[in-house]
């Protein structure tokens, strides 16, 4: 039998990783978010890389045993990593769908996102929001990233 080289303790790492990476990437979000204007492309990559985030933790929180190792791992009896797997999670999937429910799409099934403007000389420009239409993606932000210690 081969070398294991997978297990709790790297599945646990794992998702530690991704959370401290999407708390670093959530504040930069909404950071610029804030501070004004940015492009459609930026609001549709909080989104894909917050879906990458919940499947990690998903995939992690799944894992058998892994209530006790992450305990065990911050010696507090009380630690419930199970609870908080959803709290991340429950935040960046209320930033996921405002992005889908706020974004210009067609009215079909499935839906075509409205992201560039095809201008009359032929060239593309890349949709811009305002400060003032990110507002309540700001707000999911934020949530997420309190729900990160």
């Amino acid at each position: 039998m081969p070398f294991k080289t997978d297990g709790l303790g790297k599945a646990y790492q794992k998702a530690q990783n991704e959370s401290i990476r999407v708390k670093q990437f959530a504040t930069n979000a909404r950071n610029a978010l804030v501070a004004g204007t940015v492009s459609a492309n930026a609001v549709i990559q909080i989104m894909t890389n917050l879906k990458s985030s919940i499947e990690v933790w998903d995939s992690v929180s799944a894992l058998s045993g892994i209530a006790q190792f992450a305990k065990d791992q911050e010696n507090d009896p009380a630690y419930d990593v199970v609870a908080e797997f959803l709290a991340m999670r429950t935040e960046a999937v209320a930033a996921v769908d405002w992005v889908f429910n706020n974004f210009p799409k067609d009215n079909a099934s499935p839906f075509y996102i409205i992201k560039d403007i095809l201008e009359t000389d032929g060239s593309i420009t890349v949709r811009q929001f305002t400060s003032g239409q990110t507002t309540g993606l700001q707000t999911a932000l934020a949530d997420l990233i309190a729900a990160i210690a």
